[in-house]
């Protein structure tokens, strides 16, 4: 190092310092120098021999490109562009969601979708290191699963998991089939057909719990329906693209049956000891020595170890790893103390961690340029009937309301399911570029599934986004119109005589009680079905605790209730 300065500043000296040099030069570095260099020629020559000793050309440029802002020779190196890059990547996914959801009305996912075509590989390829930032976008992914295994409600599971396994499998079953016979009839080859519709069998977990958290249905039995589908639905999709491998070769039985085995294995043996077994190990062994005021963070920590253990347990068992993941959440879902922790250290940062997700996992993915093709964008079209396989999974789901089957809110319940599984994603896009690397399909035949699964993150999502608004407006306008009856009823007693009020009131006392507590409940259905109305709903309570103190406290006392009070 020391000998790269020293040359370095003998070639800022001019011809006076050829003498000096040899003067003072140390004899045991001498060797150092090309002795067959003219030292009487040129100044230029002898700069230019200086500097590359110094280890940089003729320009300066020592070829590691640690011009300012690196870490030297040893370190990470990033430069000031790449960081700006970043900078203006987020902010322009951020915007982008605000802007879809606010002025275009549509879910926030849509616009960083779009943000990440435009500023990824896709376009402009304006984004430093995008596997960095897919990484990332895995990683919210993973938080997301995570969420899902948490808030599993085993009660309401209980009532609902064989008809899950149903609609998941259905709902797997029939895009594909719909796709595959769209692929043949379009007269491509049985391996090329049936990669994809192999495309069109997953559902996208993180587009659905994204619309569903929001509109504060997760915790419902129809969003604990959806929840159950969907993870089942990954698990198959995973094991599709196990054995499209084998359509790439000569696969051996074992190949093709190990991971059904593995995830049906997890599924059942690893969900019964997450839920019956692992709970009663760690109370028993470590919980019971943890202050009670420590047992969160001590089960954020244990939770975290076990997937540590069971995400590779899971990936080399040729099973989803995110499978791994939602056992671990699950092992944890009667933990009050671990929920409240998890929301509110990982909350933001899912958030941020998934508008990633949209804009790199997803975005980065999508031939956009390809879509310029005609036969690419007609074919597409076609692709996405497919989708109502999946739409029509909602004719399964229960009746969990009072209503008559197929009207009021059941109708809401099928819709929501069905909009919920047709919107495909993440492992959508996995099976087709694992398809297209693996020569089963052409680049067109590619270009044209892409499309028509990104339709599939955009129109469900906005379909299942409008559906659960409308019939929260129309909720609210029941209550709203029920108290203004009540208010209505309160103005007619006021006028009445002493002996014609306490005779009106003999006659509908029981009627009166009845729609009281109807408006109560109505209440605290609102209030645990939107968020964006607790405002109102609680200036309703309000209203009514005014004039009926007795139910108002009980109401304060208790401002949650089911969504489903009584399942049927």
């Amino acid at each position: 190092m020391a000998t790269r300065v020293e040359a370095a500043l003998w070639s800022m000296m001019g011809h006076g310092a050829r003498q000096l040099k040899r003067l003072f030069l140390n004899p045991a570095e001498d060797d150092m120098y090309d002795h067959n260099f003219d030292y009487n020629g040129p100044l230029e020559e002898e700069e230019d021999y200086y500097r590359s000793l110094a280890g940089g050309d003729a320009k300066g440029d020592d070829g590691h490109g640690d011009d300012g802002g690196g870490h030297g020779e040893f370190g990470v190196h990033i430069t000031y562009e790449d960081l700006y890059a970043a900078m203006i990547f987020f902010t322009a996914i951020y915007v982008a969601g605000v802007f879809a959801s606010r002025v275009l009305k549509m879910p926030s996912l849509v616009g960083e979708i779009f943000a990440g075509i435009i500023l990824g590989p896709p376009l402009a390829d304006y984004i430093p290191n995008p596997e960095a930032f897919v990484l990332l976008g895995e990683i919210g992914l993973i938080l997301l699963v995570l969420e899902a295994g948490i808030d599993i409600d085993l009660s309401t599971l209980s009532l609902i998991g064989t008809r899950g396994i149903i609609i998941a499998i259905i709902g797997s079953i029939a895009p594909i089939a719909i796709a595959l016979a769209i692929a043949f009839a379009l007269g491509f080859d049985t391996k090329a057909s049936i990669a994809a519709g192999a495309t069109f069998g997953p559902t996208s977990l993180g587009i659905a719990m994204n619309i569903l958290r929001q509109g504060k249905i997760v915790n419902t039995p129809v969003g604990q329906l959806i929840v159950s589908a969907a993870v089942i639905d990954d698990m198959i999709a995973l094991i599709i693209l196990s054995q499209l491998s084998a359509l790439e070769g000569d696969a051996t039985v074992a190949q093709i049956v190990a991971p059904i085995v593995s995830a049906l294995g997890f599924l059942i043996v690893g969900g019964y000891i997450a839920v019956f077994i692992f709970p009663k190990l760690i109370n028993a062994t470590i919980m019971k020595k943890v202050p009670q005021e420590q047992k969160g963070k001590a089960e954020m920590i244990i939770m975290f170890a076990l997937i540590l253990a069971l995400m590779p347990a899971t990936y080399y068992a040729k099973a989803s790893f995110l499978m791994g993941v939602f056992i671990a959440g699950l092992a944890f879902c009667r933990s009050h103390d671990l929920h409240h922790l998890f929301v509110t250290q990982f909350k933001r940062l899912m958030q941020w961690l998934m508008r990633i997700f949209f804009a790199a996992s997803i975005g980065f993915q999508v031939p956009i340029k390809d879509f310029g093709n005609g036969t690419v964008i007609w074919q597409g079209l076609v692709f996405t009937l497919a989708l109502l396989g999946k739409i029509g999974t909602g004719l399964l789901v229960p009746n969990f309301t009072q209503s008559g089957r197929f009207q009021g809110f059941h109708l809401r319940d099928v819709f929501v399911t069905g909009f919920s599984m047709a919107a495909e994603g993440e492992f959508a896009f996995v099976i087709a570029v694992f398809a297209v690397d693996s020569g089963l399909i052409t680049k067109d035949l590619y270009a044209s599934v892409v499309l028509a699964v990104l339709i599939s993150t955009i129109l469900p999502p906005f379909a299942l986004r409008y559906t659960i608004n409308r019939y929260n407006k129309k909720s609210e306008d029941k209550v709203q119109e029920a108290i203004k009856i009540e208010y209505h009823r309160q103005e007619t007693l006021e006028h009445l005589t002493e002996d014609e009020r306490e005779k009106q009131l003999r006659v509908s006392s029981p009627d009166f009680s009845f729609f009281l507590l109807s408006c109560v409940a109505f209440l605290w259905w609102i209030e645990s079905l939107t968020y964006p109305l607790n405002k109102k709903c609680f200036s309703s309570a309000a209203i009514i605790s005014t004039h009926f103190a007795p139910i108002g406290e009980h109401f304060e006392r208790h401002n949650t209730l089911s969504l489903y009070p009584n399942p049927v």
